[in-house]
Parts: structure tokens; sequence; C-alpha cells
């Protein structure tokens, strides 16, 4: 399997990621990463916009390449709740050597 991460806290989002989101889903998104099949991406606050290359599927009458727009925005966290898990951390040093 192709490795779709290039830091340790990369690994942990998308292992987080795969508990809350359709197998199906994310093994189709790999795929499309993995084939070359992204044909461009912007990341601006906290929003990743891709333009991708879909399937020609003639069973469901697609017999031209589509290609789609996407978009996933994650919630910025404000500085109040950074602040709040901080302290919670720094009370739980055993947390942060589980992260590693």
């Amino acid at each position: 399997m192709a490795q779709f991460s290039r830091t340790w806290w990369g690994q942990r989002f998308i292992e987080a990621l795969e508990q809350f989101t359709d197998p199906a889903r994310l093994g189709r998104g790999r795929s499309y990463a993995s084939g070359g099949r992204i044909l461009e991406y912007t990341i601006a606050s906290g929003t990743v916009t891709a333009k991708v290359r879909g399937s020609i599927n003639p069973y469901f009458g697609v017999y031209k390449e589509p290609i789609y727009k996407t978009s996933i925005t994650i919630k910025a966290i404000s500085s109040a709740d950074w602040k709040k898990a901080i302290r919670q951390i720094a009370s739980l040093a055993d947390l942060v050597t589980k992260l590693l």
C-alpha cells in the first residue's frame, strides 16, 4: 500500500480519519491519489479543493471521462480551545508518549 503521509502526525491523522469515515470511500480516494487522477489541488484556510478525473463506466451511461471538483473543509480550532488542549496534554505526560 502506498504511503499517504510524510510524518508520524500525518499517519495518526489518517488512522483517526479511518475510524470515522466510510472505508470504501477512503479506499476509492487512495486509488485516485495513487492512480494519478488528481489533476490539481489547493489548500487554503482549512479547505482542500481538488479537480479529479472520474471513471468511464458504460454500465452507468458514463462514456466520457468526467471531471469532478471536490473539497474538504476542516474547522479551525479556536485559540481558547488550543490553550485548553495544551493544558490538558501538559497534565497528562503519558498521553504524549502514546502519540509517538
